[in-house]
């Protein structure tokens, strides 16, 4: 089944093309089209051939028109989508019905006119001055009678106005299809992206949630333990801050550098409790930068890498620093501390954090290690983008 815009524009591209072609004989022949056919035979003929010649287009191009898009779509299925392949298919086969209906074309012609396509003149002759007069009289010459003369009925350039239709039609048509193919191939690749992220997100989510969720809870049963209720109280109201930003990071994808650094200190806080004297945060961030925008839980993974790989202690205590830069950059840096007994890292929680970056900013994040720290780049975005 054709969709009904196939169709729809189908019937304005035939319209449009019939007028076009017949344009020049419409406006030689207006008077005669406004001429009370009753009282001239020849009126007759010629309003009965306009009339053809505008239906006649008209369907001409539709059927072209309607063959074109049907041979495109067998042609996708016969050679997978090869749109060349497939083009130059629908184009043969619509050469060859537009040819089978330039055959018929003179028969029916001849058919609703009632006539072949010439008409019958009368011609007289012109009349004599007197010097032709006189020698027509003395050398006996006779006069001149009426003749019948039988010129064309418009000679139109009828291939020409089939060709032109014919190249047109193929051309739109190709032009519908490619704009039509891109735009599937964009909401494929629309539906694709979404898969991706929600991929990734799941990923993130399921790499932070075991150590989070287990952390927290040991955390806040040792401040139990201790007896220390401000800072208990304190505590499970950072807690409450982090889960519910957690929450919400399946509803939002770019958050206000701003909102991620609220987040940031509640949770750098449950570290500092959990490592109390041993992990130390720096937070330095220019407040131009506040309002900016970077893709939701961009920094936690981050964190958890420096705290999941490095040796805390007393002896080794860790720092970890969150900075903006100049060119834009929110910089997250730390001092290289590697666990003895550590395996070679797998490096999952950063590939699908740059996953993530990539999709909801068509930016990369950059790592680099000089001089024993470890520091990743996040770019920053001045305005969110749809995604």
């Amino acid at each position: 089944m054709f969709r009904k815009r196939y169709l729809l524009i189908g019937f304005i591209v035939s319209f449009l093309l019939s007028l076009f072609v017949n344009f020049s004989l419409l406006t030689v022949n207006y008077g005669k089209l406004t001429t009370p056919s009753a009282m001239i035979d020849e009126t007759i003929f010629e309003q009965s051939f306009i009339y053809f010649s505008l239906i006649w287009f008209f369907f001409f191009t539709f059927i072209l028109f309607i063959t074109t898009i049907y041979m495109l779509r067998i042609g996708d299925n016969l050679f997978r989508r090869n749109e060349y392949k497939a083009g130059l298919f629908a184009a043969g086969v619509t050469v060859v019905v537009a040819l089978l209906l330039l055959q018929v074309y003179p028969v029916i012609l001849s058919t609703v006119t009632g006539n072949s396509h010439t008409r019958t003149q009368t011609s007289y002759p012109r009349e004599l001055s007197e010097e032709e007069a006189f020698i027509q009289h003395f050398f006996n010459i006779p006069e001149p009678q009426a003749q019948q003369i039988k010129p064309v009925f418009h000679h139109r350039p009828v291939i020409t106005e089939h060709l032109f239709v014919l190249i047109t039609v193929i051309l739109i048509v190709i032009l519908i299809h490619i704009l039509d193919s891109r735009q599937q191939m964009a909401l494929a690749y629309e539906k694709l992206k979404t898969e991706n992220l929600q991929s990734s997100y799941n990923a993130l989510m399921g790499q932070i949630n075991p150590h989070f969720f287990f952390n927290s809870l040991n955390g806040l049963n040792s401040l139990i333990r201790s007896g220390e209720k401000e800072q208990t109280l304190t505590y499970l109201d950072e807690l409450s801050n982090v889960f519910r930003y957690i929450l919400q990071s399946n509803k939002k994808e770019l958050v206000s550098l701003a909102e991620e650094l609220e987040f940031v200190k509640a949770y750098t806080y449950l570290l500092s409790v959990r490592y109390e004297g041993k992990l130390f945060f720096s937070i330095q961030v220019d407040s131009t930068y506040l309002l900016w925008y970077l893709p939701m839980l961009s920094v936690l993974p981050l964190i958890e890498n420096a705290v999941k790989h490095n040796v805390i202690s007393k002896q080794y205590p860790l720092q970890v620093d969150i900075y903006t830069t100049k060119d834009q950059y929110l910089i997250i840096s730390n001092k290289i501390q590697p666990k003895v007994e550590e395996n070679e890292r797998s490096g999952i929680g950063l590939k699908n954090l740059w996953g993530r970056y990539k999709m909801l900013t068509g930016k990369d994040i950059q790592m680099s290690k000089q001089k024993e720290y470890f520091k990743v780049s996040l770019p920053l975005l001045n305005k969110p983008i749809s995604v």
